[in-house]
């Protein structure tokens, strides 16, 4: 059985000695990889849901990894003394210089400090446990990040998209479905991925999704999208509870993140659109149309953002939006001086 977590965790495991208490042939002290497997397993204790929970164990892997050539030390050896201030410099130099298995381009900064993130939680987790640990505060400074334009499509590149969307295949009424949901709700692939039938009201136009941090929100669909989901729904003759499934009748299992994902970027190339399109640009457009049109507040609830801050960006995404916002301001206060 795993530490602490049943059999069917799934993250690093190890041998159920204590941590103090080294096995023949390994070194004294903190196993990293326990440690990290019960900083994972607290994370879902308080809250963070195992989809978090397991991007973060991706994370610390990279990590361990990283410092098992570095340190020429066996992955399951490791501990927590093997990681000094000096090394974490180290580490920050790799990040920093890795590229993209794909493009060939430098990974950046935003990607970057998510790796960093969640080696300083777990560092400062360490120390609540009165581990010898380095201050993450002192050791791991975040990148800088350029302040760059959020990715979103206009009307007529969604339009596009729905259009490329060939009706006559099996799964053609399944996949416009998809993407009207997607740029209808402005709602995580993620969360769209984890949704069933009984979570969804078509006649509220409504669903209730659980999204980052186990947070539950309202999501609303457009007409339109409401309408093509429940065209899709009507010609499903299953018993599912998925709201999205993939395969044949006996073998039907919920549409993946990564089937999501392909049903975009299948669509937006046979739509003729010259870059590569992901779910989450739906979202972007989504919210920018929300902010501009409906207000901050309005987006930041339908977004699930915890801080207004977050959703003030979609704000800033069209320059002849914000002229247009500027403009109006300064004729109201000549109209109006206070």
């Amino acid at each position: 059985m795993a530490r602490g977590g049943g059999l069917g965790s799934p993250y690093m495991r190890t041998s159920h000695k204590p941590d103090n208490v080294p096995s023949q042939g390994s070194r004294p002290g903190h196993a990293l990889k326990a440690l990290i497997h019960d900083y994972l397993e607290d994370l879902e204790i308080n809250g963070s849901s195992a989809l978090t929970a397991r991007r973060y164990s991706a994370y610390l892997t990279t990590f361990v990894n990283w410092l098992a050539f570095r340190t020429t030390t066996p992955a399951d050896a490791l501990t927590a003394s093997d990681v000094t201030d000096e090394l974490l410099r180290e580490y920050r130099l790799f990040l920093a210089r890795r590229r993209d298995p794909r493009s060939g381009r430098p990974v950046g900064p935003g990607t970057r400090n998510l790796y960093v993130i969640v080696l300083r939680n777990l560092l400062r987790y360490c120390r609540r446990r009165r581990i010898a640990a380095p201050d993450p505060d002192e050791t791991l400074d975040l990148a800088k990040e350029r302040d760059i334009e959020i990715r979103h499509l206009g009307r007529d590149e969604v339009d596009r998209i729905r259009d490329a969307v060939d009706l006559s295949k099996t799964s053609g009424l399944r996949d416009r479905a998809l993407i009207e949901v997607l740029f209808g709700t402005a709602i995580r692939v993620s969360e769209l991925a984890g949704l069933t039938i009984r979570q969804v009201d078509l006649g509220q136009r409504a669903a209730q999704v659980v999204g980052k941090g186990g947070r539950s929100r309202l999501i609303l669909f457009t007409e339109e999208a409401a309408a093509w989901l429940g065209r899709y729904l009507a010609s499903r003759t299953d018993d599912h509870p998925a709201l999205f499934v993939n395969g044949r009748r006996l073998q039907l299992r919920a549409l993946s993140v990564r089937q999501m994902q392909r049903v975009v970027e299948q669509n937006s190339l046979r739509a003729g659109l010259p870059f590569r399109v992901s779910p989450h640009w739906f979202r972007h457009s989504r919210l920018t149309e929300l902010a501009q049109h409906a207000g901050v507040q309005v987006a930041q609830r339908i977004a699930g953002h915890t801080s207004v801050a977050t959703t003030s960006r979609y704000l800033h995404v069209s320059d002849p939006h914000l002229r247009d916002l500027f403009d109006r301001a300064d004729e109201a206060s000549r109209k109006y001086p206070k």
